[in-house]
């Protein structure tokens, strides 16, 4: 259990209490960002808070769906991606930002959070069309990216088996709007809003879900938290509430 416990509050740390800056991207709109260790190895990711947060997504990774392939992209939390995907010993790929020219190569537009439409495409080598595909992400915000993942490895014949992604800005609304493009679910390890303080607009860590662990694991594992902090699943099922 405190193997659990250091590793939740190695994440959160990480997370809450960012300072944010404005981008600029999809439709245009403004949208504040915040680098983490995690997601923008800002400042540089530790071994430490890697196997923190490859501890964690044993929670929710489902290797019973039986994925043949890991698929990630390339952009800056694809080091922890691979960390993660590491852990199921499959081959893995990397969707790029620019085209390798290769036999068998997708591209599919990217607009996100920080990338307007019509300035980016992700390239994907690698994919089969009997792939059973895992796919990972440091983040789910606007959901951009993970509808360009999916639409590539689609296009490709292969199926998508499992998302999961570390963090999920609820602001930004990316789980409905992945729902509503793709019919697929995401699970995430934890979610953050924004909040206003007096050293400006503050990231913040609003609950962790704890996935598939055990009831009374689960409780003496939230005792360590504020009420209501940890939560069961995979945060899918408050899909209706965020």
């Amino acid at each position: 259990m405190g193997e659990l416990v250091e590793a939740i509050q190695l994440v959160v740390r990480d997370f809450d209490a960012r300072p944010t800056y404005a981008v600029h991207g999809t439709g245009g709109k403004r949208f504040e960002f915040f680098p983490t260790a995690i997601t923008d190895n800002i400042p540089p990711l530790s071994h430490e808070l890697s196997d923190a947060v490859c501890l964690l997504s044993r929670l929710h990774i489902d290797a019973t769906t039986m994925p043949t392939l890991g698929v990630g992209e390339e952009d800056r939390g694809a080091m922890i991606t691979a960390d993660i995907l590491r852990q199921f010993r499959l081959p893995r790929t990397l969707a790029r930002w620019t085209p390798s020219g290769a036999p068998g190569e997708v591209a599919v537009a990217l607009a996100n959070e920080y990338l307007a439409e019509g300035s980016t495409q992700v390239y994907l080598n690698g994919v089969q069309p009997h792939d059973r595909v895992l796919v990972v992400d440091d983040l789910i915000s606007t959901g951009g990216t993970l509808c360009a993942l999916i639409q590539a490895i689609q296009r490709t014949g292969a199926k998508v088996v499992e998302l999961f992604t570390i963090g999920e800005k609820l602001e930004n609304r990316g789980r409905q709007h992945l729902m509503h493009m793709t019919g697929m679910q995401v699970k995430t390890l934890l979610a953050t809003d924004m909040i206003q303080t007096d050293r400006g607009l503050r990231s913040r860590v609003v609950r962790v879900n704890l996935g598939r662990l055990s009831p009374d694991l689960f409780d003496q594992v939230s005792t360590h938290f504020p009420h209501g902090f940890c939560q069961p699943g995979s945060g899918d099922a408050l899909l209706s509430s965020t």
